[in-house]
């Protein structure tokens, strides 16, 4: 079954608002359905989430960090993929993410190209 991508909202979890309306518009110009989020408490809060497909976050963020909200992602009924984006790449905080359960780890700036062929990827499984 072929995921219909005006069917799939996907959440964008980034304390930086330029940086997270970036990467909605560019979510956007790709036909998908984006809602945003200036923190992990805000997406946790929303009672709206049931329809989010797939998140994509920052990993350092005040209150409550990516691997926070993914563990929080973790306990929900159903497997949500988390993609992280950060500015503070480093080879443990990958490999962290990874062991975590994150279903991608970019780097900012990130490559869009890159970032929408993982989206679709992880969309159509």
């Amino acid at each position: 079954m072929k995921l219909k991508r005006s069917s799939a909202v996907i959440a964008v979890v980034d304390d930086d608002e330029s940086f997270r309306s970036a990467i909605a518009g560019l979510l956007r110009s790709a036909s998908w359905k984006v809602r945003m989020y200036s923190s992990a408490d805000q997406l946790l809060n929303d009672t709206r989430r049931s329809d989010v497909r797939l998140v994509i976050s920052d990993i350092q963020m005040p209150d409550m960090d990516g691997f926070a909200l993914l563990k929080s992602i973790c306990e929900w009924k159903r497997v949500i993929p988390v993609i992280f984006i950060t500015g503070y790449p480093t080879h443990n905080l990958k490999e962290r993410s990874y062991l975590s359960g994150a279903s991608g780890f970019f780097e900012k700036p990130v490559d869009d190209a890159q970032l929408l062929a993982r989206i679709d990827e992880i969309l159509r499984k």
